[in-house]
């Protein structure tokens, strides 16, 4: 497998409910998500997959689920996850966007 080389590289993933914070319900569905996303990533030239799944979690008045959308993202600055994960948090009108950081190897096949 001398053919297969791996690089070392950061991972982001950033996990979106698409429930507004002030009514706690889902205004924007999935594809209306797709599409912000895309073309948020094409203008920025940021690779970039998106998985649909749900989720759920503690907020002021209990506890709820929702529709969680994990953005994934390798190859990208650090400052540039946070400025997209401001904008969709923004957009999307929700209490908080949930970013993590694994050191990963990749390598295209």
């Amino acid at each position: 497998m001398d053919e297969y080389k791996f690089e070392k590289g950061i991972r982001y993933e950033v996990f979106v409910g698409i429930k507004d914070k002030d009514s706690y319900m889902e205004h924007l569905d999935v594809s209306d998500f797709k599409r912000i996303l895309t073309e948020i990533c094409t203008e920025k030239k940021i690779s970039f997959s998106l998985i649909k799944q749900m989720g759920g979690y503690t907020h002021s008045k209990g506890y709820t689920t929702e529709t969680s959308l994990r953005v994934i993202l390798i190859g990208i600055r650090e400052e540039e996850v946070h400025r997209l994960a401001d904008e969709l948090k923004r957009i999307i009108n929700t209490d908080a966007v949930l970013i993590t950081k694994s050191d990963i190897e990749y390598c295209y096949v």
